[in-house]
């Protein structure tokens, strides 16, 4: 019987190579292991040290020479798996997103649930946030004095990274609120309404402007950003028409903002159709 066919079958199955490469490379790890304990020439602890050496190596060994036995399956089953990963990295892109923007927002700490956030243009009080979502209770976007919309917005979490996040957690208590009064000019002087409608402002604003000045130092200080003050500001302009626009700015309690804002508007009209202003209408008129 002629065994050579049959050894040159048994060398080219690597299930046998991998058996032989294991084989030799355990007996000679048991060979130079035996021969180191045996040298008592050698201190202890440098005994051990040896064999750990050469259990090392042999450890070592025995992975080198099996991915030599099996590279070219290896290579073939990484690329495969390559090719796999891509396609479920790909399928599930938004997915990862959200994970990833998820991480990122908790890691800089920019809100967390009951917070008011500004998303790109999005206004909204965080009412629920998980690993792929973030849920907004949407608020008025003009100008934050009207309250809550209704609406509810659930967005991705991977919109972190796209768009600009602003915590507007300081204002729910207080903000800065503004409005404009347009009006055609009927040769009066509209500066005449300014000191007035100062005055009138400071009268509304005499119950909370001492609680509203520590609560826009409290923000300056923790944000580090400095305001322009509790004080009310009312400027004069024109617009492209030639009319007449009366800009107001007060610092003012979030749920009041639109009742001093009517009170404000019509103190204006008051003073412009039944004040000392009304009279020197008719006059030039």
């Amino acid at each position: 019987m002629n065994l050579l066919p049959v050894l040159q079958q048994l060398l080219q199955n690597k299930l046998v190579i991998s058996a032989l490469v294991v084989a030799v490379i355990l007996l000679l790890r048991f060979t130079l292991s035996w021969i180191f304990s045996r040298q008592r020439q050698w201190e202890k602890q440098s005994r051990r040290r040896r064999i750990n050496t050469v259990h090392n190596l042999s450890n070592l060994l025995l992975v080198i020479g099996v991915i030599i036995v099996w590279a070219p399956e290896i290579r073939e089953f990484a690329i495969s798996i390559a090719a796999f990963s891509v396609a479920i990295v790909f399928a599930l892109r938004e997915l990862v997103q959200s994970l990833v923007g998820k991480i990122y927002q908790a890691s800089m700490r920019s809100f967390q649930v009951g917070d008011w956030i500004k998303v790109g243009d999005q206004f909204g009080e965080v009412i629920d946030s998980d690993w792929l979502s973030t849920t907004l209770l949407e608020i008025d976007p003009h100008g934050l004095g009207n309250g809550y919309t209704g609406i509810t917005l659930y967005m991705p979490n991977n919109v972190f990274f796209t768009k600009p996040v602003k915590n507007l957690n300081f204002m729910r208590r207080y903000i800065e609120h503004s409005f404009s009064i347009v009006r055609e000019n009927n040769r009066g002087n509209p500066f005449a309404a300014k000191r007035f409608l100062e005055e009138r402002i400071l009268e509304y604003s005499e119950s909370f402007l001492d609680v509203a000045a520590r609560y826009c130092q409290m923000i300056e200080h923790r944000t580090g950003v400095e305001l322009a003050g509790t004080d009310p500001k009312v400027s004069i302009a024109t617009n492209e028409h030639g009319h007449d626009v009366v800009s107001i700015t007060i610092f003012c309690p979030r749920e009041q903002a639109h009742e001093i804002e009517q009170r404000v508007t019509e103190d204006f009209y008051d003073f412009w159709y039944s004040g000392p202003q009304s009279e020197t209408t008719v006059k030039t008129a």
